[in-house]
């Protein structure tokens, strides 16, 4: 595994120009220690983004479900209502492939992740430019919900445009740490919060390493 020594770059505020002259998927040491990578993901060929979106409607969905099956006593109600949940099942998958095509187009086919480890935490953020990019699509989402009456559309977006490019989680406080390497992916979890950590195939076992030895009240699970 190599590493690359580094100096004073800030990490947080690079642009994806500087991105690309840096390297992608190399991995990098500050002098302070911290360790640091810029993943390039292509979202049209690692679909593990994708894949949780789909999840997360899929057990939604279910919720909703469980909870009509013990309310609801008529059998010809039920399956109707059954029956839209799978068509708003279908449709909201439909839309999270379309807005995969529609983001990795905006983004050129490379969605650029920085990433910044060390023995307290572990940072991600976005470069600059599409974290901008991130804020606008956001706004228009707001203004769509909000005059489509969609107040809780219009409130998460508003959320997402406000919120801070950078998002950090703190190893002690890291309840589950969870690997797949096929899609080159780790999650490092804690209390509602999930965050989807890309390494590159050459240094995985090592960022793995670093991280599950310092998670001292993660369960740790990795396929």
């Amino acid at each position: 595994m190599d590493i690359k020594n580094i100096e004073n770059i800030d990490f947080g505020s690079l642009s994806s120009e500087e991105a690309k002259e840096l390297g992608f998927n190399v991995l990098f040491q500050e002098e302070d220690g911290t360790f640091d990578w810029i993943f390039s993901l292509k979202l049209l060929k690692n679909r593990s983004l994708l894949k949780f979106v789909i999840k997360v409607i899929a057990l939604i969905c279910v919720l909703i479900a469980v909870v009509f099956i013990i309310v609801v006593r008529d059998p010809g109600l039920l399956l109707m209502i059954l029956g839209i949940l799978v068509l708003c099942f279908a449709g909201g998958s439909l839309i999270a492939v379309f807005a995969t095509w529609v983001v990795n187009a905006m983004y050129k086919g490379n969605y650029l992740l920085v990433y910044q480890l060390n023995d307290r935490q572990l940072l991600f953020s976005q470069t600059s430019d599409q974290a901008q990019i991130t804020k606008i699509i956001s706004v228009a989402s707001a203004a769509v919900n909000a005059a489509g009456n969609n107040l809780g559309g219009a409130i998460a977006g508003a959320g997402l445009a406000m919120s801070p490019n950078a998002y950090s989680s703190d190893f002690s406080k890291v309840k589950a740490v969870r690997g797949n390497k096929k899609d080159n992916l780790i999650w490092v979890n804690s209390f509602f919060q999930y965050q989807m950590v890309y390494v590159p195939d050459s240094f995985y076992d090592f960022v793995w390493d670093y991280v599950t030895q310092r998670c001292p009240k993660a369960k740790i699970k990795k396929r």
